[in-house]
């Protein structure tokens, strides 16, 4: 499996690599002018100079993921159709970044983003529930006690799973490097917990994507220079989910990506808090934001996220073996 890892790391970097150099600049690639944005005035104040910087580059990701899926299974002659269905969270993330470059408006609708990543989480969930690769046993942390739950509350939960997941990470990507730090951290421990469930597709996959993550972090880095756009952040947080829940473990992405979901939490708690009583409880949200307007550099934001994630991972491992 390690030639999948150095392939994925190499593929990614070089073609990022080509993509800054070569095709960042080109009109694709230029933010439409005058785009209605649903940013805060704040954090485009935060971040006024990255407005240069060239996104889409999730691109990469998906092409190594496509790629080295092909090769491992020309290898060994059969399909993981479940990486193909992790490409569609890919394709709703470009089409999302396409319509920021593009179109005068901020990428699509929460609507028209949330009805996607359901979609996309029913197609996921029906196929492994149908294949067989899972069951609808709920496992726990900490304890080898499990229950069983009806098959189409169990699809249902997965789904809620699969959009927190992938949300949470989308959320989180507004600090160089951050949210590629902290799902470099859980794919190490999912290739951990796949190697010891002997879970070999699940495996390859985790191996892949932190390969791909890894050499994304190189240009993603502080001070980036390029962001992986929602064409990134959408399929690492639904590929985190899926690969949680295809090892029959989905409860552990709570503890794994706590950071995310407190992201996540942050800004419903803020939206909560100016409609029902005009009041920020967050200086911006979400909490990364809140951070930095307090003074923190942002290389300090995500290696205390990154910290925390891995702190949660051991815990939620410990989980595993217990």
């Amino acid at each position: 499996m390690i030639q999948y890892f150095a392939f994925s790391l190499f593929f990614t970097g070089v073609f990022l690599k080509i993509f800054i150099d070569e095709l960042s600049e080109t009109r694709f690639f230029k933010r439409a002018e005058n785009i209605e944005s649903n940013k805060k005035s704040c954090i485009q104040e935060l971040h006024r100079h990255k407005a240069a910087t060239p996104t889409m580059g999730g691109i990469a990701i998906n092409l190594t993921l496509l790629v080295s899926t092909v090769v491992y299974s020309i290898s060994t002659g059969r399909i993981i159709w479940t990486n193909i269905f992790l490409l569609l969270f890919g394709l709703m993330g470009f089409i999302d970044d396409y319509i920021k470059v593009k179109k005068k408006r901020d990428g699509v609708t929460p609507r028209e983003k949330l009805a996607g990543l359901i979609i996309i989480g029913a197609i996921t969930t029906v196929y492994l529930i149908a294949s067989g690769r899972i069951d609808t046993q709920i496992m726990f942390l900490f304890t080898s006690a499990s229950i069983e739950i009806n098959m189409y509350v169990y699809g249902a939960l997965m789904v809620f799973l699969i959009v927190l997941s992938s949300n949470s990470v989308n959320i989180t990507d507004g600090v160089d490097g951050l949210a590629l730090g902290v799902c470099s951290i859980v794919f190490i421990f999912i290739g951990i917990a796949a190697y010891q469930l002997r879970a070999d597709d699940v495996l390859f996959g985790a191996i892949v994507m932190e390969g791909a993550c890894l050499g994304t972090l190189i240009y993603n880095r502080y001070p980036a220079k390029i962001f992986m756009g929602d064409t990134g952040s959408l399929l690492l947080g639904g590929t985190i989910a899926v690969f949680l829940i295809e090892l029959n473990i989905p409860l552990w992405i709570i503890p794994v990506l706590c950071v995310c979901i407190f992201e996540t939490i942050s800004v419903i708690i803020q939206l909560f808090s100016l409609r029902c009583f005009n009041k920020r409880i967050f200086r911006i949200a979400p909490f990364h934001h809140h951070l930095e307007k307090g003074g923190w550099k942002e290389n300090t934001i995500t290696l205390t996220f990154c910290i925390v994630t891995l702190a949660a991972c051991i815990i939620a491992y410990m989980g595993l073996v217990a």
